[in-house]
Order: structure tokens, then sequence, then C-alpha cells
């Protein structure tokens, strides 16, 4: 590539093989494929930083490997001994997984803990110490609480810094490749996934989310947001009430998964309890519900083993059957062979996706054109609901109104698209 690339610092939490920070900064430094073509990133990795490192670290021989900056503090990797910022971007990774070494920790809500606010408004001081509002890619969702998700996009927006947030999971593939008209009156969405904790919540909202602010009027937020969990989940999920039971089972059928009913193979497979003896079902059914201000409703069903993949069920009031589309990222078990693109091999493990590959290519524009290629209140809206998840949980399962959540934004459309709002009127 001609010319001087832009040069950005990479400051993470944890560095461990497979980690977030080893499958994005990775790619950002050798460089990622689209569509089957390897591409040269358009940006230099100039530093790295590891806050937390824990025994199975790689940041440090990382570093020396590439040739770049190592630092030990936050600051030297935005600058040479204080003198300024000679970076470009910064790329913010703030993962905790005990893969690294470290257990994880947790607030009195049962939320993992993590450093993304602290990282980002270290980084938000040194912009405005020295100037400079660089862009600054934060992975995943903005903050663990409210306050502080609206005080790094509040902080942002004073300092004028260039900010993009998220999953990987909106900008990877879509089998088929869905998207729901632009216009389109949506009434209800129902989304499956699996896993544990937060991640598998909030992966989800995002690739719906990133679908539904298409929707006629666009996005003008969410009303209310509710936790559903043990025999309430399986009340709602046997006799509706809650979510459409044939949105749910189009989502179901779409991807993976155990032959025979959801309930049956919790009491086929009952899971350990703490004392060693086995429990069925057990902590492995959760939804999430969440009412938005224009009436729409998205639930997201977590149904950990039964289901292989995220799928997404879309209800929208111009068509007789609902919109259908999954990802193939996701958990892999062993003995179940994975189906789609790519195909592995009965008890292969889940080959590599490109869900890094396109999320690195989006974050290396956006450090070259410091604008994202989506709005940063979608995640600023997925933030939210996530905290209110986790208030809900606390109050068993109540909902919880979301009067902050009131966020109305536009998505991003096509070069030349005509788009017009419900009233008529060109957007």
């Amino acid at each position: 590539m001609q010319g001087v690339r832009p040069r950005f610092a990479a400051v993470v939490n944890e560095f461990w093989s497979g980690s977030h920070a080893d499958m994005l900064v990775g790619r950002l430094h050798d460089g990622y494929e689209v569509l089957w073509t390897p591409t040269e990133p358009l940006c230099e990795l100039a530093a790295l930083h590891v806050m937390d490192p824990g025994p199975t670290d790689l940041g440090e021989r990382r570093a020396l490997d590439w040739g770049v900056r190592p630092s030990r503090r936050l600051g030297e990797a935005l600058s040479v001994g204080g003198a300024g910022m000679d970076v470009d971007g910064v790329v913010l990774i703030a993962e905790r997984n005990p893969r690294s070494g470290r257990p994880e920790e947790f607030d009195e809500r049962g939320r993992p803990k993590d450093r993304r606010h602290e990282m980002f408004m270290e980084v938000a001081g040194e912009c405005e110490r020295f100037g400079r509002p660089v862009p600054v890619f934060l992975d995943k969702h903005l903050g663990n609480t409210w306050e502080e998700i609206s005080e790094v996009y509040d902080t942002a927006r004073r300092l004028s810094i260039p900010l993009m947030a998220g999953s990987s999971v909106p900008v990877t593939v879509r089998c088929p490749p869905v998207e729901v008209p632009v216009g389109s009156r949506v009434k209800e969405v129902v989304a499956v996934a699996t896993g544990s904790g937060e991640p598998p919540i909030f992966h989800p909202l995002e690739m719906v989310q990133s679908m539904i602010e298409r929707r006629a009027g666009f996005e003008t937020g969410v009303a209310s947001v509710r936790f559903v969990s043990g025999e309430r989940f399986w009340e709602a999920f046997t006799n509706g009430g809650l979510w459409s039971r044939e949105l749910a089972d189009a989502a179901i059928e779409a991807v993976p998964h155990y032959a025979g009913g959801a309930r049956e193979y919790y009491m086929r497979y009952p899971s350990p309890g703490a004392d060693g003896l086995a429990t069925s079902p057990q902590g492995h059914e959760e939804a999430v519900v969440v009412d938005y201000n224009d009436g729409t409703r998205v639930s997201v069903l977590l149904l950990t083993g039964f289901m292989l993949r995220r799928a997404v069920a879309v209800k929208v009031a111009e068509t007789a059957e609902p919109l259908v589309t999954w990802t193939p990222t996701g958990s892999k078990l062993a003995d179940v062979p994975m189906v789609g693109a790519p195909v592995a091999a009965r008890g292969q493990k889940k080959p590599p996706t490109w869900n890094f590959d396109h999320l690195a290519h989006f974050v290396d524009r956006f450090m070259f054109t410091r604008q994202s290629p989506f709005p940063i209140e979608r995640t600023v809206l997925t933030s939210g609901i996530l905290d209110a998840v986790a208030a809900s949980g606390q109050l068993g399962g109540e909902a919880v109104d979301t009067p902050h959540l009131a966020i109305g934004y536009r998505p991003p459309t096509s070069a030349g698209q005509l788009m017009r709002r419900a009233d008529g009127h060109s957007a």
C-alpha cells in the first residue's frame, strides 16, 4: 500500500489464544479476508497495551513478534514520552474470560465486571488533554450500568470523538442473506441462541437491532424489558403469551438442534447441580422480552445445549411467512455435525468463521475514514437493554420500565436509496 497509513493503538484487558484481542487485533495487524479475498489493512498497528495480563497472556510476545510498541501503561500506548498523541485511533477490547487464567468477577447484580468504561474514559481524557479526538472502537457494549453507558456516549459527543461499538454478529454472513425491507411494519421478532451469561443475549440483540432499525418510522426506543427464566419460561414457551410460538418454532427449525422438543431435551440430559447430583432442567432456559415504543416486541430465547446456532424469525405485516435467517457463529457440540457454510466433519471442531474478518474490515475502515459504518445509538440501545435485563433479574423477572431508552435514530442506507418515513415525507 502506498503512502502513510493511519496508525492505531490496541488497548485490551487480556490477550490469550483465541481471545477477542487475538482474533480482532491479529487480523487488523496481519490482514483479513473479505469474500474469500485476503485484504491488506488500511491502518497500521502502532502499540499494544494489555491491562490485566493473566497466566496465559500472549500480549508481550505478540508485540515483540509484530514489532509494535509494548506499553505498560495505557498512556504509553497513545503517546511517546507524554509529548502528544502519536496514534490516529484506538481499539478497546475489555473481554474478561476464565481462559485468561484469572477467574471472572461479578457485581451485586450478577453482571461480569470489566474495565470497558474505565478504559474509554482514560482514552477520552488523553484525547481531551492533547486536543486530539481520535476515533475509538469499543468491542461489544458501552458499559455495565446505564450511568457508565450514558457517560461514554455523552463524553464522546462532548469531545467530538468518533465512536464505534458493538458485536461482530450484525456484520457477518446471514444464511439466507435476509434483510427487513426499509419501511416494513415489523410486528414481532423471536431470536433463539445458545450459551450462558451476557454474550448470548447481547449478540442476538445486536443482530435483531441491525435488522429492525429499518422498519417503518425507524428506531424510537424501548419501553420496557423483562427477564424470564425457570418455570415462567416453560409456561411461556409451551402456552404462549409472551412470544409467538410460530416464530419460535420457525427460528428453531432453521438451525441445528437436538431431535425432539426443548423441554424433553433438558429432561433427557440433566445438568449437574451444585452438589454434583443431576438436576433437570437447571439454568439453561432463559428469555429476554423487549417491548419497543412503537409496539414491536423482541424476544431472545436461550436454549443452551438444545440449540447449536443463533437464528432470528421476523414477522412483518407485508408478508404471510416470517423472514428467517441464521448466522454460522455459535456453540458447537462435538457429537452433532455442523451444517451450513462451512461444513465440518462429524466430531470436528467448529472451523473459523468470518465474523472477526468482517468486523476487522469495518473497524479498519472506521479508523481510516473516522466515520462509523452504523449509528452508535444502536449499541447505546442494546447496552441499555442489557442493563435493564440485570435489573429485571434482580426483581424476580418483573418488567422494568425504560423511559431512558427512548432513543431514536435512523439506520444507514445504501447510496442513492430513497427512504420515506411512515408519514410519507422523504427521509
